[in-house]
Order: C-alpha cells, then structure tokens, then sequence
C-alpha cells in the first residue's frame, strides 16, 4: 500500500509538472461581417452570455475584425449574435482562428468558417439555438446580394437562420452557437497512462504476494 500511495503521488505530480503554468493564453482570432451588424460573446452557459468581447457596429460593407484572449483548457461556447437592424437579405460571414494549443472548434481543428454543419441558430435566443444556419452561398466571386468579401476565407458561407433574401428576409436577430472545446495536452496525457500502466502493476504484485 506505501508503494501504491507513493506511485499515485508521483504520477499526479509530473503530470503537474508536464502541464505547467497556464502562462500562455489561447487566443481567438475572428474576421468577418454581418448584414446588418453582430455581437461575439464567449460564454460558458448559453443563458448567459455576459458581456460581448467584440461588437462591430460599422455595418455590413465593412470587415470587423478582432483577437480576443481565452482561458487555455476552459472549454466554451463561441456566440454570435447578429442583427438585420433593417430588413431585407441578412448574413453572418466570418472565419476564426485559434492559437495557444489548448483549444479545438466543434470541427476539431484550430480554423472554424462560417457553415451549415457545425453552427446552430435561433431567432429567439442562443439557449434555443438547434436548428441548422441557411447558406446564401459562399464568399467566392458571384456571392448574391453581397459579393465577395477580401479578408474572410473563400470558404466561408453567409449563413442565416432562413433563407434571408430580398423577398423574405425582415428584420430581427439571428443568435449563432458553436463550441471551443479544450483538448488534453500530448505530455500530460502520456504521464497519466503511464502512471495507469505503473498503479496496475503494483496492484498485480500485491496480490501475488498476498
């Protein structure tokens, strides 16, 4: 039992070691736009969302762009609040990137587009975000309405929470909801399956011996 309580002891210790200090903020980058405007919020619950870590008020012909500092390892919910404060087509299209190494997209990778597959929207509120976003299409040239932006990814779509054209579209709010997930770092994982394999085999020694 000494032997096994000084093995756990070990384990949890260099894994300690191996994670070190979160010194090294991960941080999200975004660049994109919205027909008419767009609120980023970064939240932990979807019912409440705190205070917008970027607003961009300067309309939909101009690009928003923003690098925002998170919390390495925390896992969150990436919320875009978009309004088409004056009816007609409406849009949200944007592209993110995050750096620091703890943190992955719904994706799973460290790039995240605007898309149909891996954002949910409501009209009424992130908390009732479940359905699937419309594409108006893609940012390539011949983007209806709009037109190509410079500065977010060609693969990017102008999503939205309906088919939001000239004929349909009104005004109001569309909230988007993706997810930040933490990943587990590469050393600390590797200690940890070590200390598992080492705790087993002090556990088969015991009771050999017993």
């Amino acid at each position: 039992m000494q032997r096994l309580a000084q093995a756990l002891t070990l384990t949890a210790t260099a894994a300690a070691l191996a994670a070190g200090p979160a010194a090294f903020a991960d941080t999200l980058t975004v660049n994109g736009t919205a027909d008419d405007f767009f609120k980023l919020y970064i939240a932990t619950e979807l019912g409440n969302p705190g205070s917008a870590a970027f607003d961009k008020t300067s309309g939909w012909s101009a690009l928003g762009s923003a690098s925002i500092t998170l919390q390495p390892g925390q896992s969150v919910y990436l919320l875009i609040d978009a309004d088409n404060a004056f009816g007609g087509p409406a849009m949200l299209l944007a592209d993110f990137t995050l750096s620091g190494g703890s943190l992955r997209f719904a994706n799973g990778q460290t790039s995240l587009t605007t898309d149909t597959v891996n954002w949910k929207v409501s009209e009424a509120s992130f908390a009732a975000a479940t359905q699937a976003p419309v594409s108006m299409g893609l940012n390539q040239p011949g983007l209806q309405i709009w037109g190509q932006f410079a500065g977010v990814s060609a693969q990017a779509s102008a999503i939205w929470a309906y088919e939001a054209n000239w004929a349909t579209g009104h005004t109001g709010h569309a909230y988007f909801v993706t997810q930040i997930t933490a990943v587990p770092e590469p050393a600390t994982t590797l200690l940890w399956l070590g200390g598992a394999a080492l705790l087993a085999g002090l556990r088969r020694r015991t009771r050999q011996r017993s």
